[in-house]
């Protein structure tokens, strides 16, 4: 059917618009019934090799050791790479992706603030990233049916289960809860049944549903599973890492004061005022916004 301009869901069809046009309607499908869908190829093969060179120099500055993707055994198990948005110009490439960001964007709203850019360096051993659901911050449960905050993890490396693949438990979304301690484990006797391992060729983009459970296999073959984790948080949400404070005037400069990213990075925040009190836009912000403004 043709998307009009309807008033009852005006903050919807510009987004339901841009999704259809970008060939993601599957993929909005796939969001609502499993709570997590692949976008394939989403990062082209040069800038899927540009994104992991970046990430894998910035860990090997933090971690202050060379690593050999392909046949890493001293890196261990996994360890966060935090706030890579303004270690290099090629992360707001990433950010910017009109394709997972449509779908976020149809999750969270077009005010939807980034949360934290991070990366899971993980080398062979370990036991993963236990299973358990975005939804947190003090959001108790029962969890709300629309999604508070959402996951884009893009593969810069192949993903398998013997690589240490994403792992999620379809329709969990649906449980509006964490899992238990019980239905956490990926190995062993425990391991959750239910869990299925996303195997997707580097280039590839996960998005889930905040609700969903998902964790990571354990790393079992020599080498290095390298990802891009794009984590959203609705505007009335505190996000990770603070952004908003300190955007370097060079990312200013290329993408403008009233662009998108701009948007996602908080600078158009309208609550956190000191003296001089509310500005006009925050007066306006709270007349009728629906949740996909």
């Amino acid at each position: 059917m043709d998307i009009g301009d309807w008033h009852s869901t005006r903050d919807l069809n510009g987004l339901y618009r841009n999704i259809r046009a970008l060939g993601l309607e599957t993929n909005l499908a796939e969001l609502d019934a499993f709570g997590f869908t692949v976008v394939p190829d989403a990062l082209s093969p040069e800038l899927t090799q540009r994104l992991l060179a970046a990430t894998v120099r910035e860990a090997e500055n933090s971690f202050g050791h060379k690593l050999d993707v392909a046949k890493e055994t001293d890196h261990r198990d996994w360890k966060l790479m935090p706030y890579l948005l303004f270690r290099d110009p090629i992360f707001e490439q990433a950010v910017l992706n009109e394709k997972p960001l449509a779908l976020i964007s149809y999750l969270l709203g077009k005010s939807c603030l980034l949360s934290s850019l991070t990366s899971h360096v993980k080398g062979p051993g370990g036991q993963g990233l236990l299973l358990h659901s975005d939804t947190s911050n003090g959001v108790p449960a029962p969890f709300s049916a629309y999604s508070h905050v959402a996951n884009c993890n893009y593969a810069l490396t192949d993903y398998t289960e013997k690589a240490g693949a994403l792992a999620m438990v379809p329709g969990s979304h649906r449980s509006f809860r964490q899992p238990s301690r019980n239905e956490i484990q990926l190995t062993g006797n425990e391991r959750n049944l239910d869990a299925v391992a996303v195997e997707v060729p580097a280039g590839s983009a996960v998005i889930w549903h905040g609700n969903t459970w998902h964790g990571s296999f354990p790393r079992l073959v020599p080498g290095l599973r390298v990802n891009l984790s794009m984590y959203f948080c609705r505007q009335y949400m505190q996000p990770q890492e603070n952004y908003r404070d300190h955007v370097p005037e060079a990312v200013l400069a290329r993408h403008g004061r009233n662009s998108r990213l701009a948007t996602l990075l908080g600078l158009e925040t309208v609550y956190g005022w000191r003296e001089e009190g509310p500005s006009d836009i925050a007066k306006s912000a709270a007349v009728g916004r629906s949740w996909h403004a």
